[in-house]
């Protein structure tokens, strides 16, 4: 069983510090673990609707894969028939700001007065970046922008290794069109056959989205929490394969942290054990022995990459694999970049939450905050472990807001004050907000 499942009595039904009620009137979340499909969407979508007071702009629809995809979207569907849907299936683990549960239906409804909704599905990510890039251009080519403002909200499956850092290239693009992208790549680690929703179906070769063209600014949250501790260049790297750091060869620079730290040469002369030994820092023997638990549940080493262009700024990056080939990661490298090795800290991370939805509601402090749309790396919500509580009352005491979280493989961000690119082991939130004062 899954971390979460072993925990499935506690989790199911825990509620996190601050009670129900939200500051905004124009956002709500239900989350429903009924076991029927049907009556459990129905009841979340209800639930949400109800806590609304005002006609949907758009929902976002997250469920764990243990439902019948069909009907879940069929109870969802006839409560919301009018309104755009995105949304994701995910293996385990959703929240709001009420709860936290391994298994469940989650439904975010947001009313806007100030923008116009425009759901977008961007077909064939297996394709070659150049067809996607021209297709996204001849959408707009076709559009007027009528609102000072162009985000885009949207989840991708993890079906193919390069997914997150193709789509950020081809987000990368496109920047032009936008004041910010967001997207969550859902799934498992290892790529497999997965979907995301759009509207009333499921696709598995496209990206559910949602292009918000606003008359306000929206919120970024964006919270790390590593704490870094050695840096490098990258002398050599092969796609997102690091080759040497300083003009060593990677394993031999791993090899020497790893003993400081206790482990002999013994332990780390076979590559490979090297590599399966970074897991053990975050995972039981129990989990070791499942591969698909060890490949989802990785170390608590992470990379961040340096933004060369503003002090301050990085990329972060979980380890995805260390062997003789190197150390594989799911962010892109290039030569000569400046790169961190640094460990999950949970007050580091606590803090990340706290500075950044301070920063978040920053951006929107000359307008209505709504809610977030969240989206955390597995390997976080991980690290977190029992503390995974606090982090998100921490989001709600500080703001007031609803929100939704779904659990990602890799974020995409695309914004002008972020080290934009592909990222993992990150929480990305997408703070909605409104014209004018609170209802």
């Amino acid at each position: 069983m899954r971390r979460m499942e072993r925990r499935a009595d506690v989790e199911r039904e825990r509620r996190i510090e601050g009670g129900k009620e939200t500051g905004s009137r124009r956002f709500a979340t239900a989350i429903s673990t009924l076991d029927k499909a049907f009556i459990a969407a129905s009841q979340a979508a209800n639930k949400a609707l109800e806590r609304l007071k005002e006609e949907p702009s758009l929902a976002v629809v997250v469920f764990t894969e243990n439902y019948d995809k069909n009907v879940v979207l069929e109870g969802i569907s006839k409560v919301l028939s009018k309104v755009p849907i995105i949304g994701a299936i995910v293996p385990d683990t959703i929240y709001n700001e009420e709860s936290i549960v391994p298994r469940g239906i989650g439904v975010a409804l947001w009313a806007t007065n100030s923008a116009d909704v425009i759901p977008f599905l961007i077909k064939g990510i297996t394709r070659s970046e150049e067809a996607i890039v021209e297709d996204i251009r001849r959408f707009f080519d076709r559009s007027k922008i009528k609102r000072k403002y162009a985000y885009l909200l949207g989840i991708a499956p993890n079906i193919s290794d390069d997914i997150p850092t193709k789509l950020a290239r081809v987000f990368g693009k496109v920047a032009e069109f936008f004041d910010g992208v967001y997207v969550g790549v859902v799934g498992e680690f290892k790529p497999s056959p997965w979907s995301v929703i759009y509207n009333g179906d499921t696709y598995s070769d496209h990206v559910s989205a949602f292009i918000i063209e606003s008359d306000v600014k929206f919120g970024t949250l964006l919270s790390q929490g590593f704490h870094p501790f050695i840096p490098f260049k990258v002398t050599s790297v092969e796609d997102s394969v690091i080759k040497e750091l300083n003009n060593i060869p990677v394993v031999e620079v791993f090899r020497g942290i790893l003993q400081r730290m206790g482990y002999s040469d013994e332990d780390l002369a076979d590559p490979i054990k090297a590599g399966k030994i970074l897991s053990r820092f975050y995972v039981d023997d129990e989990d070791l022995a499942d591969p698909i638990k060890a490949g989802k549940i990785l170390s608590r080493f992470y990379v961040e990459v340096a933004d060369p262009s503003r002090h301050g700024r990085f990329k972060t990056s979980i380890i995805k694999s260390l062997d003789d080939r190197g150390l594989k990661v799911s962010t892109e490298i290039s030569v000569n970049d400046t790169l961190w090795f640094a460990k999950a800290d949970l007050e580091d991370m606590l803090e990340g939450t706290r500075k950044g939805v301070q920063l978040a509601l920053s951006y929107v402090k000359d307008s209505s905050p709504a809610g977030f749309i969240i989206f955390e790396n597995y390997t976080r919500i991980s690290a977190l472990g029992d503390e995974i509580n606090k982090d998100k009352s921490n989001i709600r005491i500080l703001s007031n807001l609803g929100f939704l979280g779904i659990p990602t493989v890799a974020e995409i961000i695309i914004h002008p004050d972020f080290y934009s690119g592909s990222q993992s082991g990150v929480m990305l939130g997408t703070l909605l907000a409104n014209k004018g004062e609170q209802p």
